[in-house]
């Protein structure tokens, strides 16, 4: 294949270097990894492009070798180490995503993944659809692919829905498939970190074959792995510190230990504050504090010496996110095969396509009760605790960790086939044309197990005695039907739950999504006519593409039934868009006494979507080249993001909580039910406008193999789609913006005896186009490659270095608050947060009969959060992050002729460099996973024979 690119730079583990002629042929018994026509040329930033170096948008490549000297079972894994790219979703940052565990998806500038448009073979894929109510973006999971099957991967950095439409916002991925493979290639391989755990197997093979005298070809490639996670914080040194941010609730008690302190603290020693045996929080005489212990009495409970929220600094217990993973368990299983055959000289037909299926097993939490009233007539109440309740006391409030009774567990299934058929020819001269449909179903279900049914529980705790004197649920005694088989829940000294009242409470969750995409598209590319400077370049074509989502629940779930997640209410969304593009490459000058060569390039795309009507989005550039081997090179777009099914329909989840509001100039704060996480089927795209700069360098002469290039982006994004919270609505509305009013519903004011006095009785609210973005930062890569004789045949030495510098990034929440710049924010809790700089370098050395690498990661030092210590009410201790450096070792050595076995090795984590503390208050979880390894020091070997 004839690959060229404005700026080729591998970040993953290996050197590459930039190139404007054709790459260099594949090695010996690997086989013809090339297009299915040798002389085409695939240019991802631009459709006319003759070649890379007329795209006027920068773009970046993973080539197979660096996925290959890695062992990655899923090309996230190689993309993620792109200081461009934030691991939003990937096993390290999946420890907490109940939705799907196991899910890896492309993020750009941590704008999101669903503004990361992914292609293969530059069309678009089904996208992975979980059931959550807006929990989740839909975004495409990137372990639909084999990465045995990957020929490389272009990453589009900057804006290109003139060319793709919807979703490239903040940038392409395209995964680039082989057409041609001859023979057969095995791999197998086996990991584990060096405590014992995050073990991985994982076996593929790829093969192919050439029939017909060399017109039809075909390769199949599989791959299975399983990885068995990283268990609870507690398998490792770090997490034994118990790392927590806790809120102070005693700064202004004065005599506490927290006063004058600020109000949130850094501390390590931080537990759960709720009590594994039930602590009383109600202010009584002897009971105030109180914790049970096994055989029913009690004693005070040690408390720590700070606390708020559910957690406290020291104090007994153990942290509050004690059993959940650290890690996910994931096994993946994929395939994808392609034929392509060649009817004549001029046209071709191909069919290509695969299936998936990824699971995901998760630890959860154990029941949290922050306040749970119980009566004064429960029947497991210790007659100790009676005596003490004064006469009108009648009932008290407890809080309880129920680490005795057990953690739920997810089991996250994703099974997506999919496939294309397609044919490409020429029309004669220069032009050229393809077309193709493809269609794909993500089945996804999400099965929850030991998961607390909320009314269960409530009747399960509430525990009396009935006329016999046994002890029984207060539902039965009393003839409730929907308390018919209930088993009363002993919740005073931890171990004293019976095995009955354990398996009432838990209930077993599954919620299903059936999101189907079918798309057909065709495209001309020809060169009409010539300038002085060459001929000009033109493509255009159409595309349709309908969109379907339905998601059904069980019956609990479907009410919003469960204590914990699990419920999905059920709904149903489809839309359609018809499209059309055109793009021109233009050259203005070649080969003059003053410049090499200068282009300019154009796009622009009609979309007519069934939901937010017709959309437009443009591109326009240049490129200058100077001198041989310098470009210059500059673009803006107008780029869309069309909203998906779940911001137009979904039914959102309701719950009750009190909400303050001025209504009618009087502030009140009733308990209302509320809904804040519905769609709206009028919300709107998304904008936004990219403006790219910069210059790449290819050496010449003495600086042959040397590559440079430094790229300066600004992307901002208007009308970002979020959902507001309660708080922020309630907020506006005081502030008397009509719009957020009328979200909330009225009657009048019982309380009060005054006439036509009002109250808000309800609030519901839809996605809105209220959200911006705004980012503005450089990427620069650097590689040479050099040969070294002395080493013997084939001796070579390679760099390639990539790195991206944020100059801001500034997110407005639509809360008529300032925009917050979360550039250098490294911790995990803001949308938008990124490090102010992230650097990946690699060194390769070796010879045909071996290879070795040193890959260096390097994360900038930033703070927790760039809002604390901004005001009085939100000051820390100790807000910075340090930097972190990792470096990771790969290694290959060949064997037999034209290198029929490879053994590969790595040592990911060589130092085995602890994670900074970087934790997140909300959800408790200790360390940023998506910047820093939980996992420690980790070994991997494996092989692959060549037939």
């Amino acid at each position: 294949m004839v690959t060229t690119a404005l700026t080729v730079a591998t970040f993953g583990g290996g050197a590459a270097f930039a190139q404007d002629g054709p790459a260099e042929a594949a090695p010996a018994g690997a086989g013809d990894e090339g297009d299915a026509r040798n002389d085409e040329i695939v240019v991802t930033a631009s459709r006319t492009a003759t070649n890379g170096l007329q795209a006027p948008t920068p773009t970046q490549i993973v080539g197979a070798e660096v996925i290959e000297k890695q062992g990655a079972t899923t090309v996230m894994e190689v993309l993620n180490q792109n200081p461009a790219f934030k691991a939003t979703r990937s096993p390290g940052a999946n420890a907490t995503n109940t939705s799907s565990p196991a899910q890896a998806t492309a993020d750009l500038r941590a704008l999101g993944g669903q503004r990361t448009l992914v292609l293969v073979n530059q069309s678009r894929v089904v996208p992975f659809a979980p059931a959550s109510n807006l929990g989740v973006p839909t975004t495409t999971d990137l372990n639909l692919f084999p990465t045995l099957m990957i020929e490389r991967v272009d990453v589009v950095t900057g804006g290109a829905s003139a060319l793709y439409g919807s979703d490239a916002i903040s940038g392409v991925v395209n995964i680039v498939m082989k057409k041609k493979y001859q023979g057969l290639e095995v791999t197998a391989q086996s990991g584990i970190s060096q405590l014992g755990d995050y073990s991985t197997k994982r076996l593929g093979f790829i093969g192919g074959t050439s029939f017909n005298d060399d017109r039809g070809h075909i390769v199949v490639s599989a791959d299975y792995s399983d990885n068995n996670g990283v268990g609870d914080l507690y398998t490792r040194d770090w997490g034994r510190k118990e790392y927590m941010i806790v809120s102070n609730g005693q700064r202004t008690t004065p005599g506490a230990p927290g006063f004058g302190q600020p109000a949130f603290l850094l501390s390590q020693n931080v537990h759960n504050n709720l009590g594994a045996g039930s602590v009383i929080l109600s202010n009584i005489p002897g009971l105030n504090n109180m914790t049970f212990n096994a055989n029913g009495t009690i004693r005070p409970f040690q408390k720590g010496s700070i606390f708020g929220g559910a957690t406290m600094i020291g104090g007994e217990g153990g942290s509050i996110i004690t059993g959940t993973a650290l890690v996910p368990d994931v096994r993946r299983f994929t395939a994808y095969g392609s034929l392509y055959y060649d009817f004549s000289d001029s046209i071709t037909g191909y069919i290509e396509g695969g299936y998936s299926s990824s699971r995901g097993f998760l630890d959860g939490v154990p029941i949290r009760l922050s306040t749970q009233p119980i009566r004064r007539d429960n029947a497991f109440l210790p007659a100790q605790v009676l005596a003490l309740l004064p006469p009108t006391t009648a009932s008290f409030n407890i809080s309880r960790i129920g680490h005795d009774i057990g953690i739920n567990y997810y089991e996250i299934t994703n099974d997506t086939p999919h496939g294309t058929i397609g044919f490409e020819g020429k029309l004669g001269g220069s032009w050229k044309w393809d077309a193709h449909a493809s269609y794909g179903v993500n089945n996804y279900a999400s099965a929850t197990f030991n998961n607390p049914i909320t009314a269960n529980l409530n009747f399960a705790i509430d525990a009396v005695r009935d006329g016999a004197g046994n002890i029984v649920c207060r539902g039965v005694r009393d003839g409730v039907a929907a308390a018919a088989g209930c088993q009363p829940l002993n919740l005073f000294g931890e171990g004293n739950t019976s095995a009955a009242a354990r398996d009432y409470i838990w209930g077993e969750g599954l919620a299903k999504v059936k999101y189907d995409q079918f798309t057909a598209a065709a495209n001309v590319v020809g060169e009409p006519f010539s300038t002085w400077a060459g001929p000009v370049s033109v493509a255009f074509g159409g595309e349709y593409r309908r969109e379907t989502e339905k998601l059904t629940a069980d019956a609990v779930g479907a009410n919003n039934g469960f204590l914990t997640a699990g419920n999905a209410v059920p709904y149903s969304g489809a839309f359609n868009v018809k499209e059309a593009y055109v793009e021109a490459t233009v050259p203005l000058a070649k080969d003059t006494p003053f410049l090499k060569s200068l282009s300019i390039n154009g796009a622009f795309r009609y979309a007519d979507y069934s939901t937010v009507g017709g959309q437009t989005a443009w591109k326009a550039g240049a490129v200058w080249e100077p001198v041989d081997g310098l470009n210059i090179r500059i673009a803006r777009s107008r780029d869309i993001r069309a909203p998906a099914i779940n911001e137009l329909y979904s039914p959102g989840s309701n719950v009750s909580n009190a909400v303050t509001l001025v209504v009618d100039g009087v502030t009140k704060s009733p308990v209302i039910p509320q809904n804040t996480s519905l769609g709206n089927p009028d919300v709107g795209p998304e904008f936004s406008k990219t403006f790219t700069v910069g210059a790449a360098y290819r050496g010449r002469g003495a600086l042959t193999g040397l590559g440079v290039s430094v790229d300066y982006y600004n992307i901002q994004i208007d009308d970002a789609i979020t959902n507001l919270s309660t708080a922020n609505i309630a907020t506006l509305c005081s502030g008397g913006d009509a719009y957020f009013c009328n979200l909330f519903t009225y009657g009048p004011d019982t309380s009060t005896a005054a006439p036509n006095d009002r109250i808000h009785t309800g609030l519901v609210a839809g996605s809105l186009n209220v959200g911006a973005f705004a980012q503005k930062g450089i990427d620069m890569t650097v590689t040479y490659n050099t040969p070294l004789e002395f080493l013997g045949d084939g001796g070579r030495w390679g760099i390639a270095a990539s790195g991206t510098y944020i100059l801001n990034a500034m997110v407005d929440s639509g809360t008529g608050a300032a925009p917050i710049d979360r550039a250098g924010e490294n911790g995990w809790a803001n949308l938008g947060s990124i490090p102010r700089f992230r650097g990946n370098l690699s060194e390769t050395i070796g010879t045909n009969g071996w290879e070795l690498t040193l890959q260096t990661i390097f994360i900038s030092r930033g703070v927790q959060d760039v809002t604390y210590n901004t005001l009085p009410t939100n000051t820390i201790n100790d807000n910075k992050v340090p930097a972190v450096t990792y470096f990771n070792l790969f290694g290959k050595i060949f064997a037999g002729t034209d290198k029929k076995y490879e053994f590969f090795w790595a040592v990911n984590n060589l130092l085995d460099k602890d994670p900074p503390p970087v934790p997140y208050i909300i959800l408790n979880g200790p360390v940023n996973g998506q910047y820093y390894d939980k996992v420690g020091r980790a070994f991997m070997v494996g092989a692959r024979v060549r037939f």
